[in-house]
């Protein structure tokens, strides 16, 4: 589980396409790791496979590159958002985020100002459900507040403090994003129809 509040950036260093998945290696900026601990890149749930003092290495199964933009982009020197995962002791700065992408957005719009930038992002209206005004969106690992929702679309702000410690700095209009939306809305979705089913 995390919070949705990025605690590092980290390039690709090397990938290798495999059969049933991608091994993946970026910078390691933790030092110290444990292998199979869970971090999250970009916003998906992945585990250490292993690690050194300089590297990081991860495996993408088939299941993770079909449901995440990682098969979409190039990973070559590409940015990615990390965080470890939540420990009793660690602040809950953002929002409850599991690390499971839902769906992948598109950057349509972006609306630059002097400190801070508003990013209109397309998604599948099928989620439209789980959007609520002011509430939490998870896009690439990050925790945003919602500020303006549409039938497929949605906008959030990018403060300094995001642009400066996150690769969102980097989207440009048709950028892809994993998105995952609020896990409460999901769970209370959920009661409800199961619910009305006795």
């Amino acid at each position: 589980m995390f919070s949705g509040i990025v605690e590092k950036t980290a390039k690709t260093k090397n990938y290798n396409i495999l059969n049933d998945g991608i091994l993946l290696e970026i910078e390691n900026p933790y030092g110290l790791l444990q292998e199979g601990e869970s971090i999250s890149l970009d916003g998906c749930c992945l585990t250490v496979e292993k690690f050194n003092e300089s590297s990081i290495f991860f495996f993408l199964s088939n299941e993770t590159l079909n449901k995440t933009k990682f098969s979409k982009i190039e990973l070559k020197n590409y940015v990615f958002n990390l965080e470890r995962s939540l420990t009793i002791n660690k602040l809950l700065g953002g929002h409850i985020v599991l690390g499971h992408v839902d769906d992948i957005g598109e950057v349509i719009e972006i609306k630059e100002f002097e400190n801070t930038r508003i990013l209109k992002v397309h998604f599948n209206k099928n989620f439209r459900r789980y959007l609520v005004y002011k509430g939490s969106i998870c896009l690439d690992g990050v925790s945003l507040t919602i500020n303006s929702i549409y039938e497929d679309s949605f906008e959030v702000m990018l403060i300094p403090k995001t642009l400066n410690t996150t690769n969102l700095k980097f989207l440009k209009k048709g950028s892809l994003v994993n998105l995952e939306f609020d896990i409460i809305a999901k769970y209370v979705e959920n009661l409800i129809s199961n619910f009305s089913l006795r």
